[in-house]
């Protein structure tokens, strides 16, 4: 009888340790995958406030009267931002032309531009030549020749890219946005199409961040789930601790309590090793039993005289 009562507490404390173990394995990967997930979109969002557009771009059409000129309108309204005061802008015109002879004739031309805020006013100022590239006679006719079927063909056109950089490294301002431009040509160039581009230079963190993204986003969610287990595994022991110092300290404070199981033990245990004659006699409330104590007599106090008190048993 005796084994199997051990047997069944064995069974019974492996069973009780073994659940224990198995909800702080639960507990512990649910915690590990709430860190994981929280810290991905964290930084999700930190990418989206921190990192800005890349690329900002609108048609530009061109005006040909007295001066060939354009005004872009970037955003919809006055008063909407769409550019980070914290980051450096580059400003380029994109420009399709045809290479035709005009064109060629009209050798080097200048492009004007004004970045302008919603009353107006000019922020950025900038102007920069631009030319389209030079070909001889030969190489015109040897590129007619190869491209001859395409070109009947409709498949192609003659035209030349030109890229034209206007400013580089610009800052928005807070106080004066920029919500337009107004670009003009010093020369009536013949466009297909032009377009100017609004380009975000990104530097330091923004770079890895933009050009780098897996890397920089498992970096950076690596370090911070392992400082949140840190930190999670160093309060979830301080607070253990806690708890266990509260439980030993109340235990301490019941244990010394005069009416407790151990007290009154300790006074069983010391009944029964103490002899029967060294107990103190127990004194009751009844008349029988009462003691009374004579007055100290009131003659005068002598060294050589002991005072005395009598007791009476009534």
């Amino acid at each position: 009888m005796l084994s199997l009562t051990r047997t069944q507490l064995t069974n019974a404390l492996s069973a009780r340790t073994g659940l224990s173990l198995a909800v702080r394995t639960i507990l512990a990967g649910a915690a590990v995958a709430t860190i994981i997930i929280s810290t991905t979109v964290l930084y999700g969002v930190f990418y989206k406030l921190y990192v800005p557009q890349l690329l900002h771009s609108a048609p530009v059409y061109l005006q040909y009267s007295a001066n060939t000129t354009a005004l872009i309108n970037f955003v919809p309204s006055s008063n909407y931002k769409f550019l980070s005061t914290s980051q450096a802008y580059s400003v380029s015109l994109d420009l399709d032309v045809p290479t035709s002879e005009t064109n060629r004739d009209l050798g080097a031309f200048m492009v004007d531009l004004e970045l302008r805020d919603r009353r107006g006013h000019v922020i950025h100022h900038s102007s920069r030549p631009s030319i389209l590239p030079y070909e001889s006679q030969l190489v015109r006719t040897l590129r007619t020749l190869v491209r001859s079927i395409p070109l009947a063909l409709g498949l192609t056109d003659e035209r030349t890219h030109l890229r034209v950089h206007l400013v580089d490294d610009v800052y928005d301002k807070h106080f004066s946005p920029v919500t337009s431009a107004w670009i003009a040509l010093s020369k009536p160039l013949q466009v297909y199409n032009a377009q100017i581009i609004i380009r975000a230079q990104f530097s330091g963190l923004r770079y890895w961040m933009y050009y780098w993204r897996v890397p920089t986003a498992l970096v950076f969610i690596v370090m911070a789930v392992i400082w949140q287990i840190v930190l999670t595994v160093v309060a979830w022991s301080v607070l253990e601790a806690y708890a266990n110092r509260s439980n030993t300290a109340e235990t301490n404070v019941v244990g010394s309590e005069p009416g407790t199981s151990a007290a009154v033990e300790r006074k069983a245990s010391g009944s029964l090793l103490q002899p029967s004659f060294f107990a103190q006699p127990e004194h009751s409330d009844s008349e029988d039993d009462r003691v009374e104590q004579t007055v100290p007599d009131s003659t005068p106090f002598h060294p050589l005289r002991r005072r005395t008190s009598t007791r009476s048993v009534i």
